[in-house]
């Protein structure tokens, strides 16, 4: 059980993930400011800035089933039994959940999405 110290694994994580361990803490960071501001501003984090994140979320997970067999080296000929096959759609299910959960509080903090417009009543009297 000594090698499952928090150390020891985040020495492997180290060494396994390099620069891109030390990024995505920072993104996380980013990630987790964003939703303190977004919330402290008492901003919605649903409507509009969660449709355009699921959209964008949706060709994130395209794109990264599309480019995982490339980026591990293999190649599309290469996926010959069901499980290939999960694991991709997982993937692109993996890139849709991150990509929702980290660009939602960026689009409502920045306001991306939001109409501010006053409605126009057509019955109302004319000022």
């Amino acid at each position: 059980m000594q090698d499952f110290h928090p150390a020891t694994l985040f020495v492997i994580a180290q060494e396994t993930l390099g620069f891109l361990l030390w990024l995505g803490i920072g993104l996380a960071v980013i990630v987790l400011a964003l939703y303190a501001i977004a919330l402290m501003r008492g901003l919605a984090l649903r409507g509009a800035p969660m449709r355009i994140a699921a959209i964008l979320g949706i060709l994130v997970g395209i794109v990264a089933m599309a480019a995982a067999p490339a980026l591990t080296g293999a190649g599309f000929s290469h996926l010959v039994a069901g499980i290939d096959y999960v694991f991709i759609a997982l993937i692109g299910i993996g890139g849709f959940i991150a990509t929702v959960i980290a660009v939602t509080p960026l689009f409502a903090v920045f306001g991306v999405g939001s109409a501010r417009d006053e409605r126009v009543s057509l019955t109302a009297p004319a000022e």
